[in-house]
């Protein structure tokens, strides 16, 4: 069995929200396409529950993140709005390192 990898994000109260935001416009278009929810609210979840600092994510919520991210900005780009909120978080997201374990 593998292991999944701990991330830590680095994340300001505005990402926290961008990120928010994105992840709850892929939670209302999977309930309308009829799409299982139970991951998205779990993570919603869980980053409601952690202020604003470091928040660990796992391999599949980076993948949520950053999918959730994406489509954001791709629709921000659509309707042309500013994308530097999302363009940041995403910046921040990809820079979610593994936590140094110096003993093991």
């Amino acid at each position: 069995m593998r292991r999944s990898n701990i991330r830590i994000m680095k994340m300001n109260s505005n990402n926290r929200s961008i990120l928010m935001r994105a992840l709850y416009a892929d939670f209302c278009a999977n309930r309308e396409a009829g799409l299982p929810n139970n991951h998205l609210a779990d993570f919603i979840r869980k980053l409601h529950e952690i202020p604003p600092g470091k928040l660990p994510l796992d391999d599949a919520e980076f993948r949520l993140a950053r999918n959730a991210l994406n489509h954001y900005r791709n629709e921000r780009i659509a309707s042309g709005g500013y994308t530097d909120a999302a363009d940041a978080a995403l910046i921040k997201l990809f820079k979610a390192k593994p936590p140094l374990w110096p003993f093991g």
